[in-house]
């Protein structure tokens, strides 16, 4: 490794490849342009849900295992805002499409989903702090990233509250602040010469390119 490169941009350089096609991927384009189909946004919004157990499962585990009590606390501060604003925006887009709680609860997993809940309980099951933190600072700084770069930082969001929303709670000092405590944490605890750690961020990235690519797999044009 460089002396010059934290753990978090020694990952994120052996993942360079996907990280970019990531963050400027088309589905991130094409939503903050408010060109995103409806289908296809609800049916990654169908995807994205079936992990989003697994997901505060996984910041319970780093919660948990987590070694201070200032990180305990911000990583207690983050469930809340999970089960309130996020949960809000899937659930309003949900009776907007007209969802039936069927298409909810017992959807079929494209690949990635799949790949994604067996990451999260890969993470669960290691009880490492920097193993779950290796999965989390994936997913929300990846989301940041193409938060601010899709809306030229913020100069171009979208108005229309299907795209919007997904946009806002991806953006923003406060998550920021989120995002920086994940990078500073991942920076202070992993190691990078651990290839469980390393192989972790570079499947999340991974997995990340995947889901956006699998949103148009399975586009239904039920919304005109």
């Amino acid at each position: 490794m460089s002396e010059n490169l934290t753990p978090y941009e020694y990952c994120k350089q052996l993942a360079r490849n996907n990280w970019e096609k990531t963050v400027h991927h088309r589905f991130a384009q094409e939503l903050c342009a408010q060109t995103l189909d409806h289908a296809v946004l609800r049916d990654y919004l169908i995807q994205d849900y079936q992990f989003a157990q697994d997901f505060l499962s996984l910041l319970g585990q780093v919660l948990a295992s987590a070694d201070t009590m200032n990180a305990k606390v911000r990583l207690a501060q983050q469930l809340g805002f999970i089960g309130n604003d996020e949960n809000t925006y899937f659930l309003d887009r949900f009776k907007q499409y007209g969802v039936s709680d069927e298409d909810i609860d017992n959807p079929v997993l494209t690949p990635a989903s799949r790949g994604f809940r067996q990451l999260y309980g890969d993470a669960v099951l290691s009880r490492s702090y920097a193993q779950g933190l290796a999965v989390l600072v994936v997913a929300e700084t990846i989301y940041r990233d193409w938060a601010e770069e899709s809306t030229n930082y913020g100069r171009n969001l979208p108005d229309r509250e299907e795209y919007r929303g997904w946009v806002d709670v991806h953006r923003g000092e406060y998550f920021d602040d989120w995002c920086a405590f994940l990078i500073s944490e991942f920076n202070r605890v992993a190691d990078i010469t651990d290839t469980k750690i390393t192989d972790t961020f570079v499947r999340a990235v991974a997995l990340e390119r995947a889901f956006f690519d699998n949103a148009y797999d399975s586009q239904r044009d039920f919304l005109a």
